[in-house]
């Protein structure tokens, strides 16, 4: 009986002998008869192989011309449906192309199974930029048809369509899943698809403005092209690159380049690239402020579209157009725009990507037109498509870029809510968004069981192990691209995809607040922002300056504390722009803040009241929404106590042979990551061995070497009430999820010593407090609906509330105030208490803010730690 290969393996045995047939295919042509309609086909695949269409097409239309009049009819189909894609931005259009190739296929020459497969990837090729639902079926078929013909490869690009076609459609999950599996054989066998895959990822990072990261993938495609004689050139890769560059303030680079690239598929009318180009052009001008420009192009790009039957492009372009139109006021040709690209989007209704953002512009132009029940609808059927997209999504880093992306539906439509007075259902509004990765988190947290690394993880160690260990730049360079590509092949948690809780009810959330606090959540925008302020009594909105005023303000004055400077003049702006004219401020004790945009990065308690840091008249502290609040301080009673109360880790404890060492100021921050800057911290054994005489036993303290990532995680975290990490952190700008707390380097491969916000997400803590000892601990990426950092991952990991830091830390100052902070733990009080009190010892001392202000609790303020003296007993210490 024979066996059953399965399709995986099938592939992978396949590909090595495609790449030695295709050796074999070169001498076998040398001996054709150069032209021999073969020959001619055959030239004419290689060249579309490398997506070099165009150059193609004589070769194509030759060899039709011959195979009809030797009455080789299914070799004649072959080639004429080869001829389609040179022609598909220049002919009468998409539809009617994908109309005859449907057509073709019911033909008798159609039954030959490679002309079949033929007209059914040229199908594929051209629905990709129609109708992804279309697409989506039509390359399954492909690589069904491609793997029982032997051709791997094809089967593997197959592959990679249907995951471009699943992330048009929403599915993020398989979407990711099926282009990665595409990128690793592509990488390896397939230079044209490698090209390809690289600029749709590269386009779809510049669509959700991570532009820097976009650059990457990007740049290897079009490296790639230039490196692969014959490859077509990288028109994707280039269009998005100008998105790019705009989006890193790179204006005039962006425009040279966008000329550059009109020209270049002008000469061969590419009208599908050239709308595309028109588009991106005009978000260039828009950056720049010159929207008489921006519209101009935007109207070009739109005329093209249609030109061509390109929906997509005409939905995301017109809904552009729209908002242009919007910001000169001219609200008829908005509406006008704005409804032609919903019009659009009817021509290809499973897109759900650019739904959500059309339709709340077009909420936003009836508003403003006096229309204020069809705006509702049309915000309220907005935000209800943005959550089922954001319920498809494969990990909480792309749930977080999606809601940064789209984040603006929910803002306008709390803005437009408020305005009405509705102010318990502009709440709801914004709290769907905002804190949603905490409260999913919370509310559906899965205990991640002790697993051997799978290979991909081991991978990703040893990267880790090599980039910790290398100084020199050209190296770091490649390793950090292996890691790169290694983090797109780890497999997310089912966890991870469960939906977002309801959120919590504004009365519901003034019955969780004492008399004593004020819960202020911000809305950034423009040209206004706003404060929600709630205390247990009473609700409302405060009107405060644009997000961009406030922003740069915000950078201004953390440039001014990080040089250890006192601005009271920019710190009593600040206060009286956020603070100020909300009247409930000044009868209240407690200030808890849900911060947006770069308010994340602001120490609220440095801000001035009339000489006064507000530090010495509230409390203050942070939450990510009301929602995780809620949650917090509902599930207090249902934590779990063991009898551990306290666990203290210090690994850099003794001195390296570095020459950084040497350094009278000791910071607890790398840059790297790298091993040099892994000087030692003096005071970190200290600390952690006196708060633990100051806390009730039994403790456990981890020091020195083993202090290590296996031990931390080996021990009964999700048991201990207090968890305090002395550390050194480190924060990735750019990729959340590797920024990571450092422990001792261990011998083995086990683990790595970085302890990254991936991996934090997936422990089980049930911990009081936890407290990162560690410098930059809150800082991360900030997007709209909040910030990626370490904080947030401990939060989303079950903490019920984290003490973290906004910058760099000096060792024997961070020692000090701690020490100070769990010497009035230990007598019982409050947790936000006790560390207002501990930052006030220091202010009182004369420290500037440098000192004392980087210091926040993120989480529920209240409760002690211990109601009452536990028993007595011993303490472990692992050294």
């Amino acid at each position: 009986m024979r066996g059953v290969v399965p399709p995986p393996f099938r592939i992978a045995a396949g590909l090595l002998l495609a790449v030695l047939l295709s050796v074999v295919g070169c001498h076998v042509l040398r001996r054709r008869n150069p032209a021999s309609p073969e020959a001619l086909l055959k030239r004419a695949d290689d060249m579309s192989w490398l997506n070099s269409w165009i150059a193609a097409e004589p070769l194509y239309r030759q060899a039709e011309i011959q195979f009809a009049q030797k009455h080789q009819l299914s070799r004649a189909l072959y080639a004429r449906v080869s001829e389609m894609p040179a022609h598909s931005e220049s002919s009468a259009g998409i539809p009617a192309q994908i109309s005859i190739l449907i057509k073709d296929l019911k033909l008798p020459e159609a039954r030959d199974p490679e002309t079949r497969l033929r007209v059914l990837t040229i199908l594929g090729m051209l629905e990709v930029n129609y109708d992804s639902g279309m697409a989506r079926e039509t390359w399954t078929q492909v690589e069904n048809l491609a793997l029982r013909r032997h051709h791997y490869l094809l089967a593997s690009r197959a592959v990679g369509e249907q995951g471009i076609a699943a992330f048009l459609l929403g599915d993020m999950a398989t979407a990711k899943k099926d282009v990665v599996k595409a990128w690793i054989v592509a990488k390896t066998a397939d230079p044209a698809a490698h090209i390809r895959y690289a600029s749709m990822y590269g386009t779809g990072l510049v669509e959700l403005h991570k532009y820097k990261e976009a650059l990457g993938p990007l740049n290897e495609a079009i490296n790639v092209a230039k490196d692969t004689p014959g490859a077509a050139y990288p028109t994707i890769a280039i269009t998005a690159k100008i998105g790019a560059l705009s989006g890193l303030g790179k204006g005039q680079e962006a425009l040279t380049l966008a000329g550059e690239e009109m020209e270049r598929v002008g000469r061969y009318h590419l009208v599908e690239h050239l709308a595309d180009v028109y588009q991106i052009r005009a978000g260039v001008y828009e950056a720049m402020g010159n929207w008489d420009q921006a519209v101009s192009d935007y109207r070009q790009s739109a005329q093209y579209a249609k030109k061509v039957s390109h929906w997509r492009g005409l939905t995301q372009v017109d809904g552009l157009l729209a908002k242009a139109y919007l910001h000169q006021g001219a609200l008829e040709s908005a509406l006008a725009a704005i409804n032609e690209a919903i019009e659009a989007n009817e021509r290809i209704p499973d897109e759900l990507y650019f739904v959500p953002k059309n339709l709340a512009i077009k909420a936003d132009i009836m508003a403003k037109r006096g229309n204020i029940k069809s705006s509702n609808q049309l915000y309220e059927k907005s935000a209800d498509m943005l959550d089922a997209l954001l319920s498809k999504v494969p990990t909480p880093t792309v749930e977080r870029q999606l809601l940064s992306d789209l984040s603006e539906v929910y803002s306008e439509y709390f803005t437009s809510l408020s305005n009405q007075g509705r102010t318990a259902a502009a709440f709801h509004v914004i709290e769907r968004a905002r804190g949603r990765v905490e409260a999913q988190a919370l509310t559906h947290h899965e205990v991640i069981a002790p697993h051997d690394p799978n290979l991909m993880e081991q991978r990703l160690t040893k990267l880790n192990f090599a980039l910790l260990n290398t100084d020199e730049p050209t190296a770091r360079g490649h390793i950090l691209d292996a890691i790169y590509q290694v983090e797109q092949q780890l497999t997310p948690n089912s966890a991870e995809v469960d939906t977002a809780p309801e959120p919590v009810d504004l009365r519901q959330l003034q019955r969780d607040l004492r008399p004593s606090e004020l819960f202020v959540e911000y809305v950034l925008d423009s040209p206004q922002s706003y404060a929600l302020a709630v205390t247990h009594q009473t609700v409302h909105r405060y009107t405060l300056p644009s997000k961009d005023i406030l922003g740069q303000q915000v950078m201004r004055y953390r440039s001014e504390i990080l040089q250890q400077k006192n601005d009271q003049a920019l710190a009593q702006q600040l206060f009286n722009a956020l603070l100020g004219g909300i009247q409930e401020f000044k009868d209240k004790q407690t200030l808890i803040v849900v911060p947006d945009g770069k308010l994340h990065l602001l120490p609220f308690s440095a801000l001035e009241n009339g000489g006064h840091y507000i530090l010495t008249s509230h409390l203050v502290t942070v939450v990510p929404s009301g929602t995780v609040l809620d949650i917090l301080r509902h599930r207090t009673n249902q934590m779990v106590r063991d009898d551990l109360p306290y666990l203290g880790v210090a690994a850099w404890t003794t001195n390296s042979s570095s020459p950084s060492t040497l350094l009278t100021s000791i910071r607890r921050a790398v840059s790297g990551p790298d091993r040099k800057e892994l000087v030692a911290l003096p005071e970190s054994q200290h600390e952690v061995e006196t708060i633990a005489s100051d806390l009730p036993k039994p403790n456990t303290v981890l020091l020195g070497s083993r202090a290590t990532e296996t031990n931390f995680k080996s021990l009964p975290l999700s048991h201990y009430k207090v968890v305090h990490l002395a550390l050194h952190g480190y924060v990735d700008p750019v990729f959340s999820d590797r920024s990571a707390l450092i422990f001792a380097p261990e011998p083995g491969l086990t683990d790595d010593s970085l302890l990254q916000v991936r991996e934090i997400r997936k422990l089980h803590f049930n911990a009081n407090l936890v407290t990162l000892s560690a410098c930059n601990t809150s800082v991360g990426q900030i997007g709209e609906e909040g910030a990626a950092n370490i904080v947030n991952a401990f939060i989303e990991a079950g903490s019920q509330s984290v003490v973290s830091t906004f910058w760099e830390l000096e060792d024997h100052a961070t020692t000090h105030l701690m020490t100070v902070f769990y010497e009035h733990l230990g007598r019982h009080e409050e947790k936000a208490e006790a560390l207002r009190q501990a930052q006030l010892e220091m202010l009182n001392s004369g420290s500037p803010p440098y000192y004392w202000a980087a210091f926040v609790l993120n989480g529920e303020p209240n409760g002690s730690l211990f109601s009452a003296p536990d028993s007595n007993l011993s303490s472990r210490s692992i050294q």
